[in-house]
């Protein structure tokens, strides 16, 4: 039971510890969007590769 305990106590730990990983990446990727990729990028010129990028998984999603 004392070993349950023990690997159950593991188990949280690196979820934990997962999810302070993925908050930290998804901070600096916020950060990048919002701040870094403005500064050299325009919005239109953004909005038009987003656009390009969707039309490209959509086409791949139909294909599949």
């Amino acid at each position: 039971m004392a070993e349950f305990f023990k690997q159950l106590r593991g188990i949280g730990e690196e979820f934990l510890e997962t999810l302070q990983h993925k908050a930290k990446l998804s901070t600096i990727f916020d950060f990048l969007l919002e701040k870094v990729i403005p500064t050299f990028v325009s919005e239109k010129e953004l909005k038009e590769y987003y656009e390009r990028r969707m039309e490209e998984v959509n086409n791949f999603i139909d294909k599949l």
